[in-house]
């Protein structure tokens, strides 16, 4: 194995408990495998403010949020890849043609994460719009539905090589970015940027997002508790999410 110099974890179901925790262990190891003049790494779909509220207790060293669709180093933004004001509102057009008015969608970009979703929740996590004037850039919109023919129907008002639209397997929904805010483009961003190659990359996840992180990497660990998609495309499978799985490889395979 070539030597690691970038450590990468997904958070839903990779290095977050279920409860949306990280545990005083991981934070441990984390820290340990930075002193070391490791650097470590967040990629998550989730958008910015949406990520950070759970972050309290580590200091990744490099932030990919959105899916890939925004990329920091040490707090300094890299990248950044989106859909104008005017293709945002292209897309919530088309979606509300092809879904009927009564769609649920949500929209995310470097500001917050809208939805017009009225479901109140404990953590509610989004600012309710209607998208009646919504003026903002995005960086990912998600469709809460699986029809996936439907969701080829929006993509399709940019072209086919323009839109990258994956669904999630945990909940009922699909998310669409632009082609290059993908997690497998922010390894070749973060390469360039750190001058360091993908095989001294080790990439955690559990999803349908991480598998082109994982392939892209020289080490792709797969979560125990990740789908079957993403265990076959991965070189390695840790312990679950529950059981810390992330930091357990990177004490046994890094630190000893």
């Amino acid at each position: 194995m070539e030597k690691i110099s970038l450590i990468l974890s997904d958070l839903d179901g990779t290095l977050f408990h279920n409860d949306r925790t990280i545990s005083d262990y991981s934070k441990t190891i984390i820290e340990q495998a930075q002193k070391k003049g490791i650097i470590f790494g967040i990629s998550t779909a989730r958008a910015k403010v949406n990520a950070l509220k759970f972050l309290d207790v580590i200091n990744p060293d490099v932030f990919i949020t959105n899916g890939g669709g925004m990329i920091f180093y040490k707090d300094k933004k890299i990248y950044n890849c989106e859909f104008s004001i005017d293709e945002t509102n292209k897309l919530i057009k088309k979606t509300f043609e092809i879904f009927g008015s009564n769609a649920i969608i949500s929209v995310d970009n470097e500001n917050g994460v809208y939805s017009n979703s009225k479901e109140e929740l404990p953590d509610r996590f989004w600012t309710y719009n209607d998208f009646s004037t919504f003026n903002e850039p995005c960086m990912k919109m998600c469709i809460e539905s699986l029809d996936k023919e439907k969701v080829i129907q929006v993509a399709s008002i940019f072209g086919p090589d323009t839109i990258d639209f994956l669904p999630f397997s945990d909940i009922p929904w699909y998310k669409m970015t632009k082609k290059d805010a993908t997690k497998e483009k922010a390894i070749k961003v973060i390469c360039d940027y750190l001058k360091i190659k993908p095989d001294n990359i080790a990439a955690f996840g559990d999803d349908f997002n991480d598998i082109g992180m994982l392939k892209a990497c020289g080490k792709g660990i797969a979560m125990q508790n990740a789908i079957d998609q993403v265990k076959q495309a991965a070189d390695e499978i840790c312990l679950s999410n529950e059981e810390d799985g992330v930091a357990d490889w990177i004490e046994k395979r890094i630190l000893l």
